[in-house]
């Protein structure tokens, strides 16, 4: 779920007519979609000075994500900003959290109906996927620049996926050996 809002801002890079960040509205409605808990129950009932600072806070969290996990993709340390960003937003989050017991786990739940909580749930599970998995397994995909987590047994995903960037990729490469091969001159033969 982190992952996916931290790649929201490739998605809209180009065209920020399509950010998930436009509106309270759409934040929430891109949460729904993304099964961010804490976004069904919420109520939009936020005056414009509010949503604007939910929006904001929505991006900083966004772009600490992105550049955590880029960092740990690249084997570099992260940068000291988004670490400040996420541990702030993580205390907030967690001081408006309700824990729960779910079998011998320990989980938290936003239930105020603030939308808020939908930021609160996301900023959770960025710490917690940040947390729990090994660095090696958080990737950035060389085409695109998507983030993602490498669930192959032997950690050898390059792309974020094998259909679109791999097979580019895999095409660009085909070519470009093609073309090296048509201008190298041929040997002579005897």
């Amino acid at each position: 779920m982190a992952l996916d809002f931290a790649n929201t801002d490739i998605d809209s890079e180009s065209d920020r007519s399509t950010d998930v960040l436009r509106s309270v509205e759409e934040f929430l409605a891109w949460c729904s979609y993304a099964g961010v808990a804490a976004a069904s129950s919420a109520h939009t009932g936020l005056s414009v000075t509010e949503g604007q600072s939910l929006l904001r806070s929505a991006a900083d969290v966004r772009a600490a994500i992105r550049i955590a996990v880029a960092a740990l993709a690249r084997q570099h340390g992260i940068d000291g900003t988004a670490l400040r960003t996420l541990r702030s937003a993580y205390a907030d989050a967690i001081g408006q959290a309700t824990p729960t017991l779910d079998g011998n786990h320990l989980s938290w739940a936003w239930e105020s109906g603030s939308p808020r909580d939908a930021l609160s749930e996301l900023v959770a599970s960025a710490v917690d996927l940040l947390r729990d998995h090994p660095a090696g397994r958080l990737k950035e995909c060389p085409s695109c620049g998507f983030v993602f987590l490498d669930t192959t047994r032997n950690g050898s995903r390059r792309w974020c996926s094998m259909e679109d960037c791999g097979t580019e990729e895999k095409m660009r490469r085909y070519i470009a050996k093609r073309a090296e091969t048509r201008v190298r001159p041929m040997s002579p033969s005897r």
